[in-house]
């Protein structure tokens, strides 16, 4: 879309090609609001269409949000929160879609303590998570730049591309109409990023550090997803485990009077997530 009408001097004495320029600026102007008016309905329609599918600000952002906290433990002991990485990628789309989110904060993480050697495996194994979830066209763009900007280390830049990533698996699962791979992708990545922070925050605590885990609104809206879940889905071990796990950690992290979590809470935040992210790998049932 044109960014406007560059100025021009034009001889006062050729009055009908003046004339001409005037109506073709004055139709040009029109075709130019009429292009924003689509463009705000085609924005429009894709609110609604959130809204009918449940998306909202806490899907999306959520993997960005959780992880910016990371900014407040930074320096990162990377070796302390990192994982060991699967090579092989889970058979059905509602664990894949946990993993993929996992994945996104597995790559915030390497953005955060700078380590850009672990870049290359996480785009990779995202790539192939997208391909399995049928959305590899939104993906492979992001996984190549976050490899071209981690080789100079633009870390502002490959977390865009992450943020960017997320929310271009959602736009596609909306495309498809299915609410609940959107969200899982969400969660997926909410709950490693409880589990990097919790596992650092316990290692070097502080009151202050602890605070950043307290998400009451946020952990209650994932349980709240969680339950409502299609009941075949929640058969599967691995959304019982974590229906549960979610349960324990709110009861942990949301004290009454707004008491802080203790070290010593936080190592069983720290078991309880990486338990549930343990089983995102695990053979479907």
């Amino acid at each position: 879309m044109p960014s406007g009408f560059e100025s021009s001097l034009l001889p006062r004495k050729i009055f009908s090609v003046a004339l001409a320029m005037s109506l073709a600026a004055a139709s040009g102007a029109f075709a130019q609001t009429k292009k924003k008016s689509d463009k705000d309905a085609a924005r429009g329609a894709a609110e609604h269409m959130k809204e009918e599918l449940g998306v909202n600000q806490f899907t999306t952002p959520s993997i960005e949000t959780v992880l910016l906290a990371l900014k407040e433990l930074r320096p990162i002991d990377y070796e302390k929160a990192a994982r060991d990485l699967r090579d092989t990628v889970p058979g059905d789309r509602p664990r894949l879609a946990l993993s993929a989110g996992a994945l996104i904060a597995d790559g915030f993480l390497a953005v955060s303590a700078e380590k850009q050697s672990k870049l290359d495996d996480i785009g990779r194994l995202l790539v192939r998570h997208a391909k399995g979830l049928g959305v590899s066209d939104h993906v492979t763009r992001h996984s190549k730049s976050i490899l071209e900007k981690g080789a100079a280390k633009d870390w502002q830049g490959i977390r865009a591309e992450l943020v960017s990533t997320q929310r271009d698996v959602e736009k596609a699962m909306m495309a498809l109409k299915d609410e609940e791979i959107a969200h899982l992708v969400a969660l997926g990545g909410w709950v490693r990023g409880l589990h990097i922070s919790s596992t650092l925050v316990a290692d070097q605590y502080t009151p202050e550090r602890a605070a950043i885990l307290v998400q009451p609104t946020v952990i209650n809206y994932f349980i709240e997803r969680v339950s409502t879940l299609n009941p075949s889905l929640k058969k599967a071990n691995v959304f019982v485990l974590l229906e549960k796990n979610l349960a324990e950690i709110r009861n942990i992290t949301v004290k009454e009077k707004a008491a802080m979590p203790t070290a010593a809470d936080l190592k069983v935040v720290s078991e309880l997530s990486g338990a549930i992210i343990a089983a995102f790998g695990e053979v479907a049932e």
